[in-house]
């Protein structure tokens, strides 16, 4: 894979991650919560393009930092340990918030109380699992660049 489609595949499994979790909270907590969804959803991109025009190696660890933020609390936290865990028939092993409960509230109701259940638990695995291919597209990133750059201080 190219250098420019491992970067996109990091963006775009990152983009996907937290449009994921934005559709899971907003179902639960409400509307209100679409602002936050967007303004998580842009700090990736506007990082990302920043550094593509700049080149600031500071901007891409930011960046990094952000999508290990958001797969540690949203993918693992919340999507595995909350969710994934529930489904698999685990007890709770989380502290989050209501998720002790066997039928979580929501804000928001699809056609009946089992399609809301499904609706939600369902979001919370997949962003556990758009996670974890945030985490593998972010680190064949990081390993092509670490790698690249090896190759050019062993050429000058």
């Amino acid at each position: 894979m190219s250098k420019i489609s491992l970067a996109s595949a990091s963006l775009v499994a990152l983009i996907a991650t937290l449009i994921a979790t934005g559709i899971h909270h907003i179902f639960r907590l409400g509307p209100e919560l679409i602002l936050p969804t967007a303004i998580g959803v842009a700090i990736p991109i506007v990082l990302w393009s920043l550094h593509e025009r700049t080149g600031k190696p500071a901007l891409l660890w930011a960046y990094r930092a952000y999508a290990a933020l958001v797969v540690f609390w949203f993918g693992f936290l919340d999507g595995f340990l909350d969710h994934v865990a529930k489904a698999a028939g685990l007890d709770n092993v989380t502290f989050l918030a209501g998720s002790e409960e066997e039928i979580v509230g929501t804000a928001m109701q699809l056609w009946s109380k089992s399609a809301s259940t499904a609706f939600y638990e369902g979001t919370g695995i997949l962003s556990a699992a758009l996670a974890l291919l945030t985490v593998i597209t972010t680190w064949r990133y990081l390993v092509d660049q670490i790698l690249a750059s090896g190759e050019a201080q062993h050429r000058g």
